[in-house]
C-alpha cells in the first residue's frame, strides 16, 4: 500500500511541476530572436514582452520583413496555453500599433483581412503556425501604393479573395511557407484576371551550421487549376493546370539550381479571329556545378559597389572585374546552364529546344582565351504539322517558306519520315559547327558586318 501512496505522490508532484517545465521550454523556444535570410528577403521575429504564468503565457512581438525596397514591421499579440506535450497559442495583429499611416498594400491587407492565427510549439522545439482568413473584397485603388502605379485605371480595381489559409513552420533545420487560395480575382470595368485553386509551398533548408544563408537550399512549387484573363464575356487567355517547380541544392560548395514550368493547355485569342492553342508546354532552366563561395563573393562585391555609389565607367569596370573573378574561381568545376523547352508531345506537332552552355578549362585559359573555354550544344526541332498550323493562324509570316530558304543554305534539315525540321549547333575550342558543318568564318564575317566597324 505504501508503494502506491509513494507512486501517487510522485505522479502528483510531476503533474504539478510539469506545466512549469513546459513553460520554461516553450519560453526558450519562442522568446528568442529568430532570423533567416531567404534570398533578398530578411525575416526576423523578436519577442518584445513575455510574461510566463503557471498554465500559460502572454507576450508581444514583431515580425520584420526587409528587402532592398524597404522594411515592414508587423506587431503581434500572443496568448499561449501550456499543454502536456508543448504549448498552443493564438496570435493577433496588433492593429492599434501597426505603423500608420501605412500606404503599402501589405499594410492595407493586414487591416482588411480577418486573420485567425493558431500556433503550436512542441517539447522538441520549433514552431508551427496556421493562418486562416475569410472572404475579402477590396478596392486596390484605395491603396496609395497601388493607385500611384495604376493611375490609368480610372475606376475601382477590385481584389477578391476566397477564404483560404497559410502555414509557417520553423525549426533549426527547416523553414516551411505555404499558402492555399481557392480563388483569387483581380477586375475592373473592362477585364477580369482569375486564378482557381492556387497553391504555393516552399521548404528552405539550413546550412550545416544551422544558418539560413543568402543562397539557401530550397524546394518549392506554385500551381493552379486554371488561370484566365477575360475581357467582357470573351476569354483572351486561358491556362489550364500551370505548375512552377524550383529547387536549389548545395553539396561540397557545388550549387545546382533548377526551374521548371509546365502547362497542360493554353489558349490565346486576340479578339480578331486569330486563336492559338498550345498543349503540353514544358520549360526548364538549370544552373549546375556552380561554386557557391564564388557566387557569394560576387554578391558581396556587387553590393559594395552599389553602397559606395560608384557610377560611370568605373562602375562598369569594377562589375566586369568582379564577374571575371567569380567565373574564374568556378571554371574548373565545369559550370553549365541548361535550357529546355518543348510544346506538344507528338513529334509532327512538337516544338522543342535543348541547349547546354558550359565553361571548360582553367582560370588562366579563361583570362587569356575566353572563347576557347565556351562549350555550346543545342538542338532545335519543329514539327511539320505545327508549322502548317502556325501558317494557317498567321498566313502573313509564311514560316514554311522561310524554313525552306534556311534549309537551302544548310542551316536546317527536313526529316519528312520523322515529321520535323531539325538543326544542331555546337561550339568548342572557339569553332562553331551547325549541322556538323564548320560555320566559324561565316559567323565572324556576319559579326563584323553587323558591328558597323566596331571591331
Amino acid at each position: 500500500m505504501r508503494k502506491w501512496v509513494v507512486l501517487a505522490v510522485v505522479v502528483l508532484a510531476v503533474a504539478a511541476v510539469w506545466p512549469v517545465v513546459v513553460g520554461k521550454q516553450v519560453e526558450g523556444t519562442v522568446a528568442g530572436t529568430h532570423e533567416a535570410q531567404l534570398g533578398e528577403v530578411q525575416l526576423r521575429h523578436e519577442m518584445l514582452e513575455y510574461e510566463r504564468g503557471y498554465l500559460g503565457a502572454s507576450g508581444r512581438s514583431q515580425l520584420i520583413l526587409e528587402d532592398p525596397d524597404g522594411r515592414f514591421e508587423i506587431p503581434l499579440v500572443h496568448d499561449i496555453r501550456h499543454g502536456l506535450l508543448g504549448a498552443r497559442g493564438d496570435s493577433f495583429v496588433d492593429l492599434d500599433t501597426l505603423a500608420a499611416p501605412d500606404d503599402s498594400l501589405l499594410g492595407h491587407l493586414l487591416r482588411s483581412l480577418d486573420l485567425q492565427v493558431h500556433s503550436r510549439s512542441g517539447i522538441g522545439g520549433g514552431v508551427t503556425t496556421r493562418v486562416a482568413f475569410d472572404d475579402l473584397r477590396m478596392d486596390l485603388m484605395s491603396v496609395p501604393e497601388v493607385a500611384e502605379h495604376a493611375a490609368t485605371v480610372g475606376g475601382p480595381l477590385w481584389l477578391d479573395l476566397a477564404a483560404g489559409q497559410g502555414r509557417f513552420a520553423w525549426s533549426a533545420e527547416q523553414i516551411l511557407v505555404s499558402l492555399d487560395l481557392p480563388e483569387l480575382r483581380l477586375s475592373d470595368d473592362t477585364f477580369v484576371w482569375e486564378a482557381q485553386d492556387a497553391r504555393y509551398a516552399t521548404v528552405f533548408e539550413a546550412d550545416a551550421d544551422e544558418v539560413f544563408g543568402r543562397l539557401p537550399d530550397y524546394e518549392g512549387g506554385l500551381a493552379a487549376s486554371v488561370v484566365e484573363l477575360r475581357e467582357g464575356e470573351a476569354s483572351r487567355l486561358r491556362i489550364e493546370r500551370p505548375r512552377l517547380d524550383a529547387f536549389q541544392q548545395t553539396s561540397n560548395d557545388r550549387m545546382d539550381s533548377r526551374l521548371r514550368l509546365q502547362v497542360e493547355q493554353a489558349r490565346m485569342d486576340d479578339g480578331a479571329g486569330d486563336a492559338l492553342t498550345l498543349s503540353a508546354l514544358d520549360l526548364q532552366a538549370g544552373i549546375l556545378r556552380w561554386d557557391r563561395p564564388s557566387l557569394l563573393q560576387l554578391l558581396g562585391e556587387l553590393e559594395s559597389i552599389e553602397a559606395r555609389g560608384i557610377e560611370g565607367e568605373q562602375r562598369t569596370a569594377l562589375i566586369g572585374a568582379a564577374m571575371i573573378d567569380a567565373v574564374g574561381g568556378m571554371i574548373e568545376h565545369r559550370p553549365v546552364v541548361e535550357l529546355k523547352a518543348s510544346l506538344n508531345e507528338e513529334p509532327a506537332r512538337q516544338v522543342a529546344l535543348d541547349t547546354e552552355l558550359g565553361l571548360y578549362g582553367t582560370q588562366q585559359t579563361f583570362a587569356t582565351r575566353p572563347l576557347e573555354t565556351l562549350r555550346l550544344d543545342s538542338e532545335l526541332r519543329l514539327g511539320l504539322e505545327w508549322v502548317a498550323e502556325f501558317d494557317a493562324a498567321y498566313p502573313d509570316i509564311d514560316l514554311d517558306a522561310q524554313l525552306h530558304a534556311l534549309a537551302a543554305d544548310g542551316w536546317l534539315r527536313r526529316d519528312a519520315e520523322a515529321g520535323y525540321w531539325h538543326s544542331t549547333l555546337a561550339m568548342a575550342d572557339g569553332r562553331v559547327h551547325i549541322n556538323d558543318v564548320d560555320r566559324t568564318a561565316m559567323l565572324l564575317a556576319m559579326l563584323f558586318a553587323f558591328s558597323g566597324g566596331m571591331f
